[in-house]
């Protein structure tokens, strides 16, 4: 899993509570042309669109008080930047509310924020059969902070789920780990031995972060901030060297290389062939 969250400054986060169809941005019961309007939309902030919906909100509404309007997020996940501004909106003007400038305010993230939950079946069954135990789980802990959402990649490392709004990535998440990940998020901790990688960072970097989280038992979410990431080399083997500044002062420099899994797997749940997948090692971490 390591280094694989895929990276983003942001998300546009839009409430679909219906079926949502195959596809990575799913075009579900908006219709082709708002999924390609709302996909403008996030490209022009530099953010990448998800569909969200409550735990178990997987069937149509039906029309009552809220049964029209939809609830929008747009978030930032860059360091120092974390942000998450929200709004709601009637459902058929989802496009014109997304891109809107104004009539947005900031959600209240001191409970830790958001918490996405890939469920999204159509495009990879894992996702579904694994990711909704672990939703209705993570619900029953903190239902106001915890939302299903479509296809956020690494199907294979199912139930995968984003924090926001730091961007934390975490993969392979068990029912059972639903508190700590509820009572780590709301402290402003992570758990590292889930970590894919925080999805505002470059995918070595991540890697870096995670390994050496893992390595050291470091769970303040923000205790580490890159500051370079160089190779060692001009071949592909070639290792990296990330520095990043501590919150205990100073500087760490981490080594990692890349490298292949020995044994091939499939790196899709559908997927019909094998392949070799890949994976970094920590070569060692010192002061820099």
């Amino acid at each position: 899993m390591l280094g694989s969250a895929s990276p983003t400054r942001g998300y546009l986060l839009v409430e679909e509570p219906g079926p949502w169809g195959p596809g990575g941005v799913p075009t579900s019961r908006l219709g082709e042309e708002t999924t390609a309007a709302l996909k403008g939309v996030a490209a022009s902030i530099g953010a990448k669109l998800l569909l969200v919906r409550r735990p178990g909100a997987s069937v149509l509404r039906t029309p009552g008080a809220r049964g029209d309007e939809r609830v929008l997020m747009r978030v930032s996940v860059r360091r120092g930047r974390e942000r998450v501004i929200t709004r709601t909106c009637a459902a058929d003007d989802v496009v014109a509310a997304a891109g809107a400038g104004r009539g947005w305010a900031d959600l209240d993230t001191t409970d830790g924020g958001p918490l996405l939950v890939c469920t999204h079946g159509r495009k990879d069954w894992c996702c579904a059969r694994r990711g909704r135990p672990l939703a209705a789980a993570l619900a029953e802990l903190a239902p106001t902070r915890v939302w299903e959402c479509s296809h956020l990649g690494g199907d294979r490392f199912a139930a995968n789920l984003l924090s926001l709004p730091t961007g934390w990535t975490y993969g392979r998440v068990d029912v059972s780990d639903a508190p700590a990940v509820v009572a780590g998020t709301a402290a402003g901790r992570v758990v590292p031995q889930l970590l894919r990688g925080r999805s505002c960072d470059a995918m070595v970097v991540q890697a870096a972060d995670v390994l050496v989280r893992q390595e050291q038992g470091r769970q303040d979410a923000a205790d580490l901030v890159p500051v370079s990431a160089t190779r060692e080399g001009e071949d592909a083997g070639a290792p990296w060297r990330v520095v990043f500044s501590a919150a205990e002062g100073g500087q760490l420099a981490v080594r990692v290389r890349q490298r292949h899994v020995d044994s091939p797997q499939r790196l899709t749940c559908g997927a019909a062939e094998e392949q070799h997948a890949r994976t970094w090692e920590l070569l060692g971490a010192s002061p820099a």
